[in-house]
């Protein structure tokens, strides 16, 4: 009986594994280092960063990093990406003059051009302000405000101006998976018949605010927004950001004072940039969670978005713990319909809300936006007179139907 040898296909593999490993790290070195900085906070980063680091110091005259980022830009172009800062630099590609080592442009920069990169705290390693820097971002208020006591469980959203004809309020949305889940969506879906109503998505989930090194809000939601300049931002973000950071090479644990006056650094840059031109603010608090410890961090971010936020006078701090907690104010999973019916208001992680769990804020926030004429006993209603009361079940009486409708729907299909 003939022994075929194993010796030839191993050896070919391994070679084929070994050059795929060599094209991966000469081709994405530059991402290697953004691996190695989006692990989180630990001993595994912390080999890995310098590791990584020193690699691409060492390909980097090869100009291989270079092409791939010519290559990328190229396919942003061509609409292979989703990326919105991305695409925005495809769009407007750096002038020759620009480029490193090329001799200054004739046209020069007005000092007081808005450097949101070079603002404290929105880099991993600033944490102090630079010569330049916006002074908007930089004297943002709330940036160096004491820590406040305990949030207010119910908020009045002050009532907007008048819709004018003709013109669409725009709202923009923006956050991470908490708007991006159930929110945005209940949000797009009954403003959608809205003639008063423009919406703009500027959300990205997996995002947050504690780590710009892995996603710098300060970029991407500028050029989320493209032309847009929106009259009202609605803001669900911080699930995210429970974990430690590196300022200036140190790193800065989760919870310590010091991590605590650089995050509330970022979250007054942030607010004062989305609130840039006039622009009204509502910033949905985090719900209580499932997890004991995580919510535990929650209650502490809320805190801390808290006192930044009221001390804005054009935004609001808006607490969903009153619409979809329990009577204590702790995680509640359902509510039990006036006809008997159960119904979720979360999503199975614990987390999130579901569709109908964000219904019971999109319907007071809808209100608020473009309130009705007159209410059903025919007197009229006070625009932007929603307050974050305690909501019973039959004040979803609209949701089961709704959704009973597209599960027909989908049946249908």
């Amino acid at each position: 009986m003939r022994t075929v040898s194993l010796t030839q296909p191993i050896r070919k593999m391994f070679l084929a594994v070994a050059g795929f490993l060599v094209a991966i790290v000469l081709l994405e070195s530059d991402g290697l280092v953004s691996w190695a900085n989006h692990l989180e906070i630990g001993p595994l980063r912390t080999v890995a960063v310098p590791i990584t680091a020193a690699v691409q110091k060492t390909l980097h005259p090869l100009g291989v990093a270079a092409i791939r980022d010519h290559a990328l830009e190229a396919l942003a172009r061509a609409g292979w990406t989703d990326d919105a800062a991305l695409l925005a630099r495809a769009a407007n590609p750096p002038r020759a003059c620009d480029l490193p080592g090329a001799s200054g442009c004739a046209t020069s920069v007005a000092a007081n051009t808005p450097n949101p990169a070079s603002t404290p705290g929105s880099g991993s390693g600033a944490s102090s302000p630079q010569p330049g820097a916006n002074s908007l971002f930089l004297n943002a208020p709330g940036a160096q405000t004491p820590l406040l006591g305990d949030v207010p469980q119910t908020t009045v959203l002050a009532p907007l101006p008048p819709v004018e004809p003709g013109k669409p309020r725009v709202v923009a949305l923006t956050g991470d998976s908490m708007m991006a889940v159930g929110l945005s969506a209940e949000l797009m879906r009954e403003a959608a018949g809205d003639k008063n109503l423009r919406i703009v998505k500027a959300f990205r989930s997996g995002t947050g605010l504690a780590r710009p090194e892995v996603f710098n809000w300060m970029d991407e939601y500028p050029a989320m927004l493209g032309e847009e300049k929106p009259d009202v931002v609605i803001v669900a973000i911080g699930a995210n950001d429970g974990q430690g950071f590196v300022v200036d090479g140190k790193v800065l644990p989760y919870g310590s004072e010091d991590w605590r006056k650089v995050y509330q650094e970022r979250i007054a840059e942030f607010l004062a940039m989305v609130g840039e031109g006039g622009a009204r603010v509502v910033w949905v608090g985090l719900p209580p969670m499932r997890g004991y410890i995580y919510n535990e961090k929650i209650a502490d971010l809320n805190r801390i978005t808290y006192t930044v936020v009221s001390q804005s006078p054009r935004a609001t701090w808006w607490n969903p713990a009153s619409y979809v907690s329990d009577e204590a104010g702790k995680f509640r999973e359902s509510v039990t319909l006036a006809n008997g019916q159960t119904m979720r208001i979360r999503s199975t992680d614990g987390i999130h809300l579901s569709d109908e769990g964000a219904g019971l804020l999109t319907s007071e926030l809808l209100k608020w936006l473009d309130p009705p004429a007159q209410t059903t006993s025919g007197a009229t209603e006070a625009p932007g007179t929603a307050t974050n009361a305690p909501v019973t079940a039959p004040a979803v009486h609209a949701r089961p139907a709704a959704k009973t409708k597209r599960h027909a729907h989908r049946k249908a299909k």
